[in-house]
Order: structure tokens, then C-alpha cells, then sequence
């Protein structure tokens, strides 16, 4: 890949000085150069550190074929920082398009994100009760926000890998049923992509996903909408094919003005929260609706927005004429007694050899 490749957000990564010059030792030349492995890793080490500011939640880079398995082996050589990036950084991997995305949601979207999901959740609990199919199912279904979904696709052969904003998945499924992505501006270009690859890279086993928009339209606008996308098994003459229909494209929920619409909101059956190998035969006859009004919406929306945003005053606790002292810093790993005074014994023969300048001396106890 030349360096003219670059991804479409590529301007928000600064790469470390250590990337600036050439390599002390040239590659070896039947080694492939890659460009956007270094700034993948410089990127992970940034947000680590702190540095990453201006917190994109959606960044682009575009890679080479064999360039995200060489960013793998360069994260498994760095223990600290594939603990960190396993653990605290969110990434797609699409192995088809080989592009990578790396996800850093604000304060806003988690919030409301959260809202939505508790929402869902409740009612599936209140279903659990009973013992019909339909209560027995509700028990075996739960929220797992970002948890990792993985996919292999044969032709041509690929892996990817996502973690979308929410999911909920049942005990016995591999994948989740519903799939929730909160989009704004970078994302939104990309939602119906990543509902396609959710929903036909699963064979379906995905049954919906769902975006909401709340960062629409023009600058000043408090618009948001929604989307859900389905899949559709279409007969035709070289056979059947599965195909990603949008059922709803950008309804409003929220209007210019931060108003509820008179939109119906969002509508789910308890049937789309598993595949249809789980939920055929178990509650094809007892099957419940799920919904959330905008008003709802729009509350968890606004809620997120007062709180992150400060548009409203904060409570907290305050100590006046308190002095606070906090314990002092213990070292993280405090040497036994017996070695810090055979350390200590290393460094004064050390010193002495080097006073009377030993030739013979080699520091050889570290």
C-alpha cells in the first residue's frame, strides 16, 4: 500500500517521533511494508497515555491484506498494551473491505445507550414471569452491550470482528438477536455497511439492527432518527438469495426543537432476540411486542445531553474547611528484606571497583 492510501480519518492520528525517520535496520525484503501498522499501534499508545484529546468516537484506517495480523503480533510483543487495548478500546475489523475502525463513544452516547438497553431489558424481565414458551425464552435472554462478534466468511475467505454500541444475546445462540448502534457524523455514511455485514455475515442468525441517529441533520438541529434493517430471503431465478431490507430509514423521533414526534418509535418482537433455529418452534404462538415511544427516547436522550453536556446545574457533596489527605504511594512491588540488602551490597562493590577503576571489572549483577 503506497502512502497516498490513507484512511478517510487519518488526520487524527499523530504518529509517535519513533515512526518519523527510517528504520535503523531495513526490513527484510521479502518482509511487506506496511504504512497504517504503526499508526494503528501509535494510535492505541496514545489513547493509552492519554494524549488521543480530541477523542474522534469514529476513526477509519484503511489496511493491506495481512496488515491487521501484523498489527496483532505487534500488540502480543507489548504485554501492557494488549492488556489495555483488549480491555478499554473498542475496534471493528472488517476482513473483507480490510478496514478498521476504532470506536470511542462519548460520554453522551454511553449514556443514552444505557437508557435504551435498561429500557429493552425491563421488559424482557417483566415476560420472564409465567411458565409459558415465551417466559422461559425471556429467562435466556440478556443485554451484553460491546461484547465481541466474530464472523468467518468462505468467499473469499475472511474473519471480522465487531463490537457494536448494545446487543442482547440469548443463552444458546452464537450470535445476538438484536444489534443496536447509536450513530453520528463520521458513522452514520457507514450504518446500513455494518447492518448488512451484521445481518448477512451471521446467516441471518441476527435478526435486526437497529441506529439511532443523534447527531442529525444541520448544525443547531436537536433532530434524531431512526433506522432498522431486516433480512429478506428473495426467490429468484439463479436461486435464493438473502438480502438486508431497511424497514424503517430515518424516521424522526426527536424534532428540531428537542420534541417528541408522533412517530410509533421503535417496535420489537420477542422473536428477533434469537435465532430463528431458537425461537421457531418455541414461541411461534406466543410471540410479544417490545417497544420504546419517543418519548422514551427522547427522555434517555436528554438525560444523557444534561448530563454530559452541563445543561443542567449538578449536585455534589462539598467539605468546607476540611483538609483532605489521601494515604501516602506505596511502590508497587516491595523488595524482601533479604534482597534489598543484597542489592544494596552489589551496589557499594560496584562503586568501590569502579573508584579504583578495576579493568577487570564487568557489571554483570543487574
Amino acid at each position: 500500500m503506497s502512502t497516498s492510501q490513507t484512511a478517510p480519518n487519518d488526520q487524527h492520528i499523530t504518529p509517535p517521533s519513533s515512526f518519523v525517520g527510517a528504520p535503523l535496520t531495513p526490513p527484510p525484503t521479502d518482509e511487506k511494508a506496511f504504512t497504517q501498522a504503526p499508526r494503528v499501534i501509535a494510535l492505541f499508545k496514545d489513547i493509552q497515555a492519554g494524549r488521543h484529546i480530541k477523542r474522534h468516537p469514529w476513526t477509519e484506517l484503511q489496511l493491506t491484506q495481512g496488515e491487521y495480523d501484523e498489527i496483532e503480533r505487534q500488540l502480543g510483543r507489548d504485554e501492557s498494551l494488549f492488556g489495555y487495548v483488549k480491555d478499554k478500546i473498542r475496534y471493528d475489523y472488517n476482513g473483507e473491505s480490510h478496514r478498521l475502525v476504532v470506536r470511542m463513544p462519548t460520554g453522551v452516547h454511553e449514556v443514552f445507550i444505557a437508557g435504551v438497553e435498561d429500557a429493552i431489558y425491563t421488559q424482557l424481565k417483566l415476560m420472564r414471569n409465567g411458565l409459558d414458551a415465551a417466559a422461559l425464552f425471556a429467562h435466556k435472554v440478556r443485554p451484553a452491550r460491546s461484547t465481541e462478534i466474530s464472523f468467518s466468511v468462505d468467499d473469499p475467505p475472511s474473519k471480522s470482528k465487531y463490537e457494536p454500541d448494545a446487543s442482547f444475546w440469548h443463552d444458546d445462540a452464537q450470535y445476538p438477536g438484536v444489534i443496536i448502534e447509536v450513530a453520528y457524523s463520521q458513522k452514520r455514511k457507514r450504518l446500513g455497511r455494518l447492518a448488512d455485514d451484521y445481518l448477512v455475515d451471521s446467516d441471518a442468525s441476527v435478526r435486526v439492527v437497529v441506529g439511532l441517529d443523534i447527531e442529525y441533520g444541520k448544525k443547531g438541529s436537536r433532530k434524531a432518527t431512526l433506522s432498522v434493517w431486516r433480512t429478506h430471503l428473495a426467490h429468484t431465478a439463479d436461486g435464493d438469495e438473502l438480502r438486508v431490507v431497511q424497514e424503517i430509514a430515518d424516521k424522526a423521533f426527536r424534532d428540531d426543537q428537542g420534541n417528541p414526534t408522533d412517530y410509533p418509535g421503535l417496535r420489537l418482537r420477542l422473536s428477533d432476540f434469537a435465532c430463528k433455529a431458537l425461537t421457531h418452534n418455541e414461541i411461534s404462538s406466543a410471540d410479544r411486542e417490545i417497544s420504546l415511544s419517543t418519548q422514551q427516547l427522547c427522555q434517555f436522550l436528554a438525560v444523557a445531553e444534561e448530563k454530559i453536556q452541563g445543561r443542567k446545574a449538578l449536585i455534589r457533596d462539598s467539605l468546607p474547611g476540611v483538609k483532605k489527605r489521601k494515604r501516602s504511594e506505596t511502590p508497587p512491588e516491595r523488595m524482601a528484606s533479604d534482597d534489598e540488602t543484597w542489592y544494596v551490597e552489589q551496589e557499594k562493590r560496584a562503586a568501590k571497583r569502579v573508584a579504583e577503576d578495576d579493568p577487570d571489572y564487568e557489571d554483570t549483577w543487574i
